[in-house]
């Protein structure tokens, strides 16, 4: 049924229930579990003079954002009795990281929470979830 499964990991409540649920199917099934987490990190403005300048993100600073979450991550996964095929922490648009992702592990299946910690901005902008439900060539599962 099911070989190749996605679970995008973002630290919240919904994305560990979500996690759960995809370790809970890779074990029934016996499928690959691949994670993927994109680092939404806050960036740094400093002023000079009249004009504020942006600070770059390094990809330290990427990584050791994404660090702890993956952590995690991997712990929750192994305690459930699964170990990850691949971990993947990619700076980026979220969605099209996951999209990315699963597209290149020819997954037949992304298993996400419904809401992540984007839950005010995607009032506005549509949430990852729901963009990746439309935009994925494989079966997407939404865990609440």
């Amino acid at each position: 049924m099911f070989k190749t499964i996605i679970a995008p990991v973002d630290g919240s409540d919904p994305s560990k229930h979500a996690l759960d649920k995809a370790c809970e199917l890779a074990k029934t099934l016996g499928a690959e579990l691949h994670l993927v987490h994109t680092p939404q990190i806050d960036t740094t403005m400093v002023a000079v003079g009249y004009s504020v300048v942006e600070l770059p993100l390094t990809a330290e600073k990427i990584e050791e954002a994404g660090k702890a979450v993956m952590e995690a991550a991997l712990a929750q996964a192994t305690e459930a009795g699964v170990t990850p095929a691949s971990t993947h922490v990619m700076a980026g648009d979220p969605t099209e990281t996951i999209l990315r992702i699963a597209k290149l592990n020819d997954a037949d299946l992304i298993v996400m929470g419904r809401r992540g910690l984007g839950s005010v901005a995607s009032l506005f902008l549509g949430s990852v979830s729901q963009k990746v439900g439309h935009g994925a060539e494989c079966s997407v599962l939404t865990v609440h």
